[in-house]
């Protein structure tokens, strides 16, 4: 692209304000970001705050390249960051491999004072001084930690986790995913995963080195002690706790939405007992709530006044349907939209308990959507079926047919009308459903979309 006109001295850009030529910069796509930067000294440092931005750096190799030879001045304009520390050394030492990796991630979070989004990839436990350093990021307010995809012997503990968390001054957001827990109870086991260990009668506590004596421990329910948070997800880990089931537990944050996950090492019951614990505990101002597994009716009752919207993903049994309808049901008077997501092997067990239970969920009218998924790719959904030719995935079976005939006949009964319709359509209206919405995803076709990209994507924009 040619910017010769934008230095002429007819060029009205060079008299535009400062602040309005910063934000034309943050709407350029990143080849015409480096082409603009190319123009001169001062389009140069014009362009800076836009081109480092978001910096995505996926090994420890290529975040201690990055602090080797990117200038600190460059550094301190990143606002998202996504740092993987995999590619340690198999041969290292554990405490060689966890040194490397802490004292490289003080280093770049100490060049990141603007820093607002961070995610985190982990191959290893951090040291408590480098735990200690996230106390420095005063604008960061959402955070993701996860074990490295990769690396599937590797999971960490609650004692990097929640001490990253209760560091961090102003968190709003905060996503965990496979995190060992520190903690006694046994667990009601399905099948062992490599991914993980069930908590053991010998295992116990770990806490932050030299905790002041006002400190939360370091264990999952002191997340709800941070006033700030607004926004929790736990996926794929084990959440029985004691505390959970207190009403001693201090909670002070806030939260709005909740994501609680299916722990695959725990049965469906196991798993709907703790998250009906966790939603009492935080969801007197809950709006939104996303639910791996079912939830069971307790001794105390589920209060949760302002709840809105329930997704129920397909890691959920079609067992736990109804008493999770109705326990929701009973628990809000708030809850309008409710949606079901599940997998194409599931769709006939989920119409039956959907059909059995609409005439038993008192309290709607509600805005009730069925979603069908092909399958999963270990704990994450595939939303569109990706094929060898990219053709289109087959369509639901008779049997599944028939199961959303009976369907439903059975919410026409209730007053409730149901419509299939295409997922384009669902986008577009997705917060104005009037019924039951059906989408089948598994009949939409894969549209491939080849982008040719740089091995190296720092030399596209021209960093180096």
């Amino acid at each position: 692209m040619d910017f010769s006109p934008l230095i002429s001295p007819s060029s009205h850009w060079l008299t535009l304000p400062v602040e309005i030529q910063l934000t034309i910069t943050q709407l350029l796509d990143v080849k015409t970001l480096h082409s603009l930067s190319l123009v001169s000294r001062y389009h140069r440092t014009l362009c800076l705050p836009a081109i480092y931005n978001s910096v995505t750096l996926p090994s420890l190799a290529r975040l201690q390249y990055f602090l080797d030879h990117v200038p600190v001045d460059h550094v301190s304009h990143i606002r998202a960051l996504d740092i993987s520390t995999v590619g340690s050394t198999s041969s290292a030492s554990n405490a060689t491999t966890q040194a490397a990796c802490s004292d490289t991630l003080r280093g770049i979070l100490s060049l990141t004072p603007r820093l607002r989004s961070l995610s985190l990839h982990l191959s290893t436990e951090l040291s408590p001084l480098a735990i200690s350093s996230f106390s420095t990021l005063e604008q960061l307010t959402d955070l993701s930690v996860e074990p490295c995809r990769d690396a599937i012997h590797i999971s960490l503990s609650e004692r990097t986790v929640v001490g990253i968390a209760l560091a961090l001054p102003n968190l709003k957001s905060l996503s965990i995913s496979r995190i060992d827990r520190a903690f006694p109870p046994r667990v009601e086991t399905r099948h062992s995963s490599p991914h993980h260990h069930s908590p053991s009668p010998h295992d116990t506590p770990t806490f932050m080195a030299n905790p002041s004596p006002k400190s939360p421990p370091t264990i999952l329910p002191s997340l709800f002690s941070i006033p700030t948070l607004r926004h929790l997800a736990i996926h794929n880990t084990f959440l029985g706790d004691p505390l959970f089931a207190s009403v001693d537990l201090a909670v002070q944050c806030q939260l709005e939405t909740l994501e609680i996950g299916a722990f695959e090492n725990a049965s469906p019951v196991e798993n709907a007992r703790w998250s009906a614990h966790i939603l009492q505990r935080a969801g007197s101002r809950v709006r939104s709530a996303v639910l791996g597994s079912g939830i069971i009716p307790a001794t105390e009752h589920l209060s949760l006044p302002v709840l809105e919207r329930v997704r129920l993903t397909p890691l959920f049994s079609p067992t736990l349907l109804p008493s999770t309808l109705r326990v929701l049901a009973a628990a809000s008077d708030s809850l309008r939209h409710i949606h079901v997501e599940c997998l194409t092997v599931d769709l006939e067990d989920v119409c039956e308990e959907l059909s059995e239970c609409v005439e038993h969920v008192n309290g709607g009218p509600y805005n009730l959507k069925l979603r069908v998924f092909p399958a999963l790719e270990g704990d994450v959904l595939a939303e569109r079926p990706v094929t060898s030719d990219c053709a289109p995935a087959s369509p639901l079976d008779k049997n599944a047919q028939d199961a959303l005939s009976r369907l439903e006949d059975a919410f026409s009964s209730a007053g409730t009308p149901i419509s299939i319709i295409d997922s384009n359509v669902l986008q577009q209206e997705d917060d104005h459903w009037d019924d039951l919405t059906v989408v089948d995803e598994t009949a939409v076709s894969m549209e491939m979309k080849s982008i040719a990209m740089a091995e190296d994507q720092w030399a596209q924009i021209g960093v180096w």
